[in-house]
């Protein structure tokens, strides 16, 4: 039978980034959808929205944001004991790590509540203190950790850092011409995808048979621990090798979502994201000669001239 720390620590981190890499490729794919259909003599404002509405369900995106933050929240304050303090206030030392976790939680469920409550497309002023929250838990978590589980945290971190970065620079990026605009939304999907991604390796890391070799799950299966320094010194590097190719496979997949994208929908087609609409907008018909406002929306972008307000923060 699984250690029960291993079990708790392998699913929190599993299912916490399959919610945020199914975030970032939802954004990822309609950011990149809204700037090639758009007409390159369009004189429809680009808006890159904080959310995007689903064809049927308007609000789906930040209904799996609630419910996903409802859960991490729930699991963690309830995990291991259905008493997350102590009958004197305190909190256990051994709990100290779900309390961090689930500020992270909290932060997600004051945004996606915000956004549903002003139904609106543009960015709620949460939309950075959540970024925010997320990189301050995974900073003063990752204190904690030594090693290799130091490095996979480390790694989060810098995931975390560039969701944050794209997202303050999102908010200033009015003056920046159009495709450095769509740029920061692309960088900020594609990081909040790949913050989800290494967090299911780091969830993989706590399945038995699965961490390095010279390495082991202690302590009940809550720690990873190396016997030795050369056993050490080799998770590491092995560590170094998965995000190294992380990021190349990453980029690969962004590149071609993109090339997909730009052949699949045609210029001029593109629906400007606000305040969301009281029905679904008819499908617009696709002329020939969107063809060649297509191609040049791919291959020559950086030619185009485009009137772009200012780009908000999205999550």
């Amino acid at each position: 039978m699984l250690p029960r720390g291993a079990i708790d620590k392998s699913i929190s981190h599993i299912l916490g980034g399959v919610l945020f890499s199914g975030l970032g490729l939802w954004h990822l794919f309609n950011h990149i959808q809204l700037f090639v259909s758009l007409a390159p003599t369009s004189s429809s404002s680009y808006v890159a929205p904080a959310w995007f509405p689903a064809p049927r369900v308007r609000h789906l995106e930040l209904i799996v944001m609630l419910a996903g933050g409802i859960y991490g929240f729930a699991t963690q304050m309830l995990a291991y004991s259905p008493m997350p303090f102590r009958a004197d206030g305190s909190i256990p030392p051994e709990r100290l790590p779900n309390h961090e976790h689930a500020i992270m939680y909290a932060s997600l469920l004051v945004y996606a509540g915000s956004a549903i409550s002003t139904s609106t497309a543009t960015a709620p002023p949460t939309a950075a203190a959540t970024r925010r929250s997320e990189l301050f838990v995974f900073h003063v978590h990752s204190t904690d950790h030594a090693g290799v589980e130091g490095r996979l945290h480390w790694f989060l971190q810098a995931a975390a850092a560039a969701c944050l970065a794209t997202a303050l620079l999102g908010a200033g990026a009015g003056g920046l011409p159009a495709e450095l605009q769509f740029a920061v939304s692309l960088v900020r999907s594609a990081s909040l995808a790949f913050q989800g991604l290494w967090g299911v390796v780091i969830g993989v890391a706590w399945i038995p048979g699965m961490a390095p070799k010279g390495c082991s799950l202690d302590d009940g299966g809550v720690n990873l621990r190396c016997h030795g320094e050369d056993s050490l010194r080799h998770a590491v590097a092995v560590v170094n090798l998965e995000f190294g190719w992380c990021v190349v496979l990453a980029t690969v997949f962004v590149l071609g979502l993109y090339m997909y994208v730009c052949r699949k929908y045609p210029a001029g087609s593109g629906e400007v994201y606000g305040r969301l609409p009281d029905a679904e907008a008819e499908a617009a018909d696709e002329d020939d000669d969107h063809h060649d406002m297509k191609t040049r929306n791919c291959k020559q972008a950086v030619h185009d001239v485009h009137e772009f307000t200012s780009m908000e923060i999205e999550v």
